[in-house]
C-alpha cells in the first residue's frame, strides 16, 4: 500500500476549551491564549501526526446555544480570524481549502488541508447574507443547529422543525455551495431536509441508531436517504453516541465503534461511510487518544475484515469524492 490518507469531517479544536470550566467564548485560539495547533496536547496536535500521512480535517466553528443574534456572530468573527492567524503562523505545515482540487495540491506539497465549517446556524444571527460571508471566509460545511432550537430549526434535544428561514438558509447555502449537515438536527427537521435538498447532503459526525439507541444518531431510513442522494455519514467517535455508557467513560471498545461501521456497510454504504471524528468536543474510547490514533482505527477495520480498499475509502477516498461529487452537482 501507499502512505495512509485520512481525512476527518469534525472537530471542534477551534473552540477547544482551555480549562476545565471555561466561559464559552474563551477558545483556545484566542489572541494571546498561548496556544497553538502544535504542542498543545490536544486531541489534534500537528506535531504528533506522522510526516508521511496525507492528512485532511474539516474544522468548525462551535457555536454554542448561548449566543444567538448579533452575539453569535461576533463569536463566528473571533473564532473565524483567530483560527485564521493561527493557520498563518503554522503555513509551514498546514493550509486552510476550499475545494477538492486545493486539497489534492496542498496534500501533494506535503502540507496538511484545513477545511472551515460551522457547527450551529446561530452563526448567520438569523440574517441571510451572512452565508455570503462565511462563504467568504472559506466556511464550506455548516451544521444547521447544534442540539436547542436557533433560527433555522430545532436540534436533538427539541421538537419542531425548520423554520421558514431555515428553508431559506437551505436554498441559499445550495446556490454558494456551503454543504448542508444535518448531525445535531432532529428527526421532523431531517426529512425537512431530505424532502427539499437538490445536492447531497451529510451528516459529519452521527453514529446508528440502530446499534446505539440515541437521538444524536441517525435511523437506518435516514441513512438510507444520505446514501441514496449521493451523501456521507462521519462516523462520530463519542463514547455515549457509540455504546450506552455514561458521559465521561472511556471504555468503548474498538468491536462496539466497529459496529456502527459494520451496520452501515449492510445497508449498502460503502461509498458514504467517512470519518467525523468529534475531536477535541467529546469523550474518545481509550483506544483513540487524538489523530495520531487514525492509523490504528485503520488497523482495526483491517482485523475487522474490511480489506485495505474498503479502509482506505472510509478513512479518505470516500471524503474527498464526496466533495468532488457535491461540487460537480447542478442545481
Amino acid at each position: 500500500m501507499g502512505h495512509p490518507r485520512f481525512f476527518d469531517f469534525h472537530c471542534d479544536t477551534i473552540t477547544r476549551e482551555k480549562g476545565a470550566t471555561p466561559d464559552v467564548s474563551d477558545f483556545f485560539l484566542h489572541p494571546g491564549s498561548g496556544v497553538s495547533l502544535t504542542d498543545n496536547g490536544f486531541h489534534i496536535d500537528l506535531n504528533r501526526l506522522p510526516r508521511q500521512w496525507d492528512w485532511a480535517q474539516v474544522f468548525a466553528v462551535f457555536v454554542p446555544d448561548e449566543f444567538r443574534g448579533q452575539a453569535a456572530v461576533d463569536y463566528f468573527e473571533r473564532c473565524a480570524a483567530a483560527f485564521g492567524a493561527e493557520l498563518e503562523r503554522q503555513k509551514d505545515l498546514i493550509r486552510q481549502v476550499r475545494t477538492s482540487g486545493e486539497l489534492e495540491e496542498t496534500l501533494a506539497k506535503g502540507l496538511r488541508g484545513a477545511v472551515l465549517a460551522v457547527e450551529g446556524g446561530a452563526a448567520l444571527g438569523g440574517r441571510l447574507p451572512m452565508l455570503d460571508r462565511l462563504w467568504e471566509a472559506g466556511v464550506r460545511m455548516m451544521t444547521l443547529t447544534w442540539n436547542a432550537k436557533n433560527e433555522i430549526g430545532s436540534g436533538s434535544e427539541s421538537q419542531e422543525g425548520l423554520t421558514p428561514f431555515g428553508r431559506e438558509v437551505i436554498r441559499r447555502m445550495e446556490e454558494l455551495g456551503v454543504m448542508v449537515d444535518v448531525s445535531h438536527l432532529n428527526d421532523p427537521g431531517f426529512w425537512e431536509v431530505a424532502k427539499m435538498a437538490r445536492r447531497p447532503f451529510l451528516a459529519t459526525h452521527s453514529d446508528s441508531r440502530a446499534v446505539r439507541d440515541h437521538s444524536r444518531n441517525l435511523t437506518d431510513e435516514q441513512f438510507k436517504v444520505i446514501r441514496d442522494m449521493g451523501g456521507v455519514v462521519g462516523i462520530n467517535f463519542c463514547t455515549m453516541f457509540l455504546a450506552d455508557v455514561e458521559m465521561g467513560r472511556r471504555d468503548v471498545t474498538p468491536d462496539q465503534l466497529m459496529a456502527h461501521i459494520l451496520h452501515f456497510l449492510d445497508l449498502g454504504g460503502e461509498d458514504c461511510i467517512v470519518l467525523g471524528s468529534d475531536f477535541d468536543g467529546a469523550t474518545l474510547p481509550a483506544f483513540l487518544n487524538g489523530a495520531e490514533s487514525l492509523g490504528d482505527l485503520r488497523e482495526v477495520m483491517l482485523s475487522a475484515g474490511l480489506g485495505e480498499t474498503l479502509a482506505d475509502k472510509i478513512c479518505f477516498q470516500n471524503a474527498i469524492d464526496f466533495w468532488k461529487r457535491y461540487e460537480n452537482t447542478t442545481l
